[in-house]
């Protein structure tokens, strides 16, 4: 499905508080399978998600409960994605007519395109970037 031009990557990650993961990017999928797969794992649990329209499943070792969310088989996340947005849009402009500060910070905008940045820095490198030295903030 994917181009023969464009290569598979495979990023591992670890926070300043010692937390780590893995993005694993693909153009290889069938889009018929699920976009994506989304596995938390913790000392005491994990959370699990498949796809947009997946169910939402959550493990709590220490209580000894497994739940599963899901969404009532007739209806999108991709219908609920498309109406978020719109509200997002209405409330930062919201903001921006009352003068208050919008609600998510334009800092946290430009801290998702300094993580892009750096993921594409480290493919280029092929070597391990330290996002905030190769790509600092100034504020």
């Amino acid at each position: 499905m994917g181009s023969d031009n464009v290569r598979d990557v495979t990023a591992a990650l670890r926070m300043e508080n010692g937390a780590t993961g893995t993005i694993i990017g693909t153009c290889s999928i069938d889009f018929k399978l699920p976009l994506y797969e989304l596995n938390l794992a913790f000392e005491r649990g994990r959370i699990t998600m498949r796809d947009l329209d997946g169910d939402l499943e959550l493990i709590n070792y220490a209580s000894e409960r497994h739940t599963t969310h899901a969404l009532s088989r007739n209806v999108s996340r991709w219908d609920q994605y498309r109406a978020s947005f719109g509200k997002a849009i209405n409330a930062y402009l919201d903001t921006v007519r009352a003068g208050t500060p919008p609600p998510v910070p334009g800092l946290a905008g430009l801290q998702e395109l300094q993580f892009e940045a750096a993921l594409k820095y480290s493919i280029a490198q092929d070597k391990p970037v330290a996002i905030a030295e190769a790509f600092p903030i100034q504020l």
